[in-house]
Order: C-alpha cells, then sequence, then structure tokens
C-alpha cells in the first residue's frame, strides 16, 4: 500500500509539473511585418552591433576632451628618517625638517600637439559613421535571414501539407487496389506496387515533420524567442512582390543604386577615411609639443607631526613648455611608412568590396530571372500533374487503366505540387536577395 501510495503521489507531481511548463509556453502570432519588427528589436547580433555604435560615439567625446585641461590635486605627507647633513668649515648643518606637509592645484593645457588631436576628432567621426553604416547593413542582414526563415518555415509546413496528403492518398490507393485484389480484379503485382508506394511517402512524410520543426527553431533563433515558444504562422506561401517599380529596372542601373546605397561600401568609405587622417596623426608626430601649465602649492616644513593650516607657505608658478623630440630610434618614421601601408591596405579591400557588389548584384538578378521562369513552368505543370491525378484514378475506378499507371501519376503529382512550393519560395526570397544586394532592402518596412 505504501509502495501504490507513493507511485499516486509521483504520478500527481510528474502531471502538475507537465501542466507547469504547458502554462509556460506562449503562442506567438507572427506576420512579415511582425517579424521583420521583431528582428530589428531583439536580435542579439543586432544588440551587439547597436553596443559597438554607442561605445564608439563615446570614442568620439573622448577625442574632443583632449582639447580640456587637465585639472589635478596632490597631497603628499613624508617623514624624513634621514636629513642630508653638510660641513663646512668644521660645522655640520642640516638641511630639511623631519616633516614635511604638501598640497597642491595643478592644471595643464596642451596648447599645440602638431594637429593630432584635430586628426583624431575626424578619425573617431569617420569611425562612428561607419559603424553607423555598418548597423544598417546588420539590420538589413538580419531582416534578410529572418523573412527567409520565416518563408522556411510556410515552405516546411507546405511540404508537411503535401507528405501527409501523399501518404493519404498512397493509403487509400492501397486499400482500393486490395479490394479490387479480394475481388479478383487486381493482381499480386499491383498489390505489391501500392504497398510499396504507401511505405515510400512514410519516411518523406517524418522528414517534412523534423523540417517543419527545425525550421521554426532557426527562426526563434534569430528572433531571440524562447525555444519552447509556439510559433503561429499567419501567411501562407504565395506569390509576393516586393520589388514594385524596381521590377523593370535593367541590371546597370541596379548596380549604380547598390553603390549609391550598399552600407557595407559606404562603411568602408568612412574606414577608408579614418586611415587616411591616421596618416596626418603620424606626421604630426614630427612637429613640437607646446603645453601650458600653472599650479598652487603649499608646503609646510615642520620637526614634528603636528600640523595646522597657517603653517603652510603658498607658492604659484606658469610654465609654458615646448617638448620637441630630435631622434627616437626611426620610430616616427616607421609609424608613418605603417600608416601609409594601412592605407594601402584598405584602398585594396574597397576595390575588392566593390567586385564583390558588383557580383552579388549579377547573382541575384540572374537568380530572380530564373525563378521568374521556373515558376511559370513549375505552375503549368502542377496543374496538368492535377488533372493527370483525376483522370487515371477516374479510369482504374473503371478498369481502362492499369495500377502503374496511378502510382505515376500520385508520384508526379507530389513533385509536382513540392517543386511548385519551391518555386514560390525561390521567388519571393530572390526577390528579397536582391533588394538586399542593391542595399534597398529597408523599403519593405520603411
Amino acid at each position: 500500500m505504501k509502495q501504490y501510495l507513493l507511485l499516486f503521489i509521483f504520478l500527481i507531481l510528474s502531471g502538475s509539473g507537465i501542466n507547469a511548463q504547458e502554462d509556460n509556453k506562449t503562442i506567438i502570432f507572427l506576420s512579415l511585418d511582425e517579424v521583420v519588427g521583431i528582428a530589428k528589436s531583439e536580435n542579439l547580433s543586432l544588440k551587439s552591433k547597436i553596443l559597438d555604435y554607442d561605445a564608439q560615439n563615446l570614442e568620439v567625446w573622448r577625442s574632443v576632451s583632449n582639447f580640456l585641461p587637465n585639472f589635478s590635486y596632490q597631497g603628499i605627507a613624508t617623514n624624513n628618517f634621514e636629513l642630508p647633513v653638510f660641513v663646512f668649515m668644521g660645522q655640520r648643518f642640516v638641511v630639511g625638517t623631519k616633516y614635511t606637509f604638501q598640497h597642491g592645484l595643478d592644471l595643464t593645457l596642451p596648447l599645440f600637439t602638431g594637429g593630432m588631436r584635430w586628426f583624431n576628432i575626424n578619425v573617431q567621426k569617420s569611425l562612428k559613421k561607419s559603424l553607423k553604416e555598418e548597423l544598417e547593413g546588420k539590420e538589413e542582414e538580419t531582416v534578410l535571414q529572418s523573412l527567409q526563415a520565416y518563408y522556411g518555415i510556410i515552405l516546411a509546413n507546405s511540404f508537411y501539407k503535401t507528405a501527409s496528403e501523399a501518404a493519404k492518398a498512397a493509403e487509400a490507393n492501397l486499400e482500393q487496389v486490395r479490394k479490387f485484389y479480394d475481388a479478383g480484379t487486381a493482381t499480386e503485382l499491383d498489390l505489391q506496387r501500392a504497398k510499396a508506394q504507401y511505405a515510400s511517402t512514410l519516411p518523406k512524410l517524418e522528414r517534412a515533420k523534423s523540417e517543419k520543426k527545425l525550421s521554426a527553431q532557426r527562426l526563434k533563433f534569430l528572433l531571440n524567442l524562447s525555444f519552447e515558444d509556439s510559433l503561429v504562422v499567419t501567411d501562407s506561401l504565395s506569390v509576393k512582390e516586393f520589388l514594385d517599380e524596381l521590377y523593370n529596372v535593367s541590371l546597370e542601373q541596379l548596380k549604380e543604386l547598390s553603390l549609391n546605397h550598399r552600407s557595407d561600401i559606404k562603411s568602408l568609405i568612412h574606414r577608408l577615411d579614418a586611415v587616411e587622417e591616421g596618416e596626418k596623426i603620424a606626421l604630426g608626430k614630427f612637429l613640437p609639443t607646446i603645453a601650458l601649465s600653472a599650479s598652487v602649492m603649499h608646503q609646510a616644513p615642520l620637526e614634528t607631526a603636528s600640523v595646522r593650516w597657517n603653517d603652510y607657505i603658498r607658492s604659484k608658478s606658469l610654465t609654458l613648455s615646448m617638448s620637441w623630440p630630435i631622434f627616437e630610434g626611426g620610430r616616427k618614421i616607421i609609424d608613418y611608412q605603417q600608416a601609409k601601408i594601412r592605407s594601402e591596405q584598405m584602398k585594396i579591400l574597397f576595390e575588392q568590396a566593390d567586385d564583390k557588389r558588383i557580383l552579388d548584384v549579377e547573382e541575384s538578378y540572374a537568380a530572380l530571372l530564373e525563378a521568374v521562369k521556373n515558376l511559370e513552368s513549375l505552375k503549368e505543370a502542377k496543374l496538368q500533374a492535377e488533372e493527370s491525378l483525376r483522370l487515371s484514378n477516374l479510369l482504374y475506378s473503371q478498369g481502362m487503366s492499369t495500377q502503374l499507371d496511378v502510382l505515376n501519376a500520385q508520384l508526379f503529382h507530389t513533385s509536382s505540387k513540392t517543386e511548385y512550393f519551391q518555386g514560390i519560395f525561390n521567388y519571393n526570397v530572390s526577390q528579397l536577395n536582391l533588394l538586399y544586394s542593391i542595399g534597398l532592402l529597408d523599403k519593405i518596412w520603411n
């Protein structure tokens, strides 16, 4: 009885835990616009890039602060264990006191640093502009990946529905052939073919089921959603027109648009400006540094550690200094040569990125043309497959065709339907890829 009681309590607690887990699940309804909004606000990679931009904004303020004076306070308490002793004409003279207390305020203002402070401000501003373009590019990349995953869910759902329909059709066909076989109007070969056809649909159905689940997990990862949440997609797999007025634009015009709108290209232009300003900073090191400093010191030399405010002696000073390193082992020359090398590297990187920009546009444009042509032919093939399946079932039921004709029609119908769904997916995604390649994916949400 004690064992049965423990088992009963365990089952109750287990059921409560399962219900609690189910209660923690959230059902999220997603449309295309909602995917775009969540991707822009919740994607972790995009949040990290935003923090990079915020940090660079602080670097701009840091570069401006170099023009402000440095103001500091210094307090010193000294216990001189041994004072210097001078002997003059047989007499010993002790210099200093046992205790020294000192307080002071120092102000230092660099007046001229070879222009390095101005150039550094330009560098940091250029880097900030570059990071802003990178942030916009990261935003477009994140939205593109999220939309691809979103349409991947819709495609996976369509594949699963098609696989389920194919399995049900194969099962219904098997039942029909079995009845004909029992009635003596179908052969053993027909029955074995129907069984094989049904068995072949089950692995495809299981694969489609797994892909349906994985496609949802991919989108949750991109949108920073809990893997335990349930997604409900409100859109269906239908043809979308994202290009609008860009649909009839020529390839050459698209290339020109990409030059003006690609975030990575604009980011590299700003980085090139920053590197060229770095050359000026390296040259500024050859010039002297002029600084102005002022200080107010209060000093109290005493023989005892008991110090009062009226024991201090005040002193003031104002200093104008110039520092001009004439020779430092050639390090400044090496720094300048390295700055020039970095400029050349950035120019090469920009040229390479510009070539890739042209290639991306051409590839995306070719993929779109291919998707358009394929979608038309796949739609026609799907209609023909539906009619072929209808006729083959009708003729077989009337004894005017063979079981092999029905099986072939079912295979053709399933494959054509799957290919048609894939064609819609490719057409929609190819438009998104083309917009991304020319830097105008943001027209979807702007």
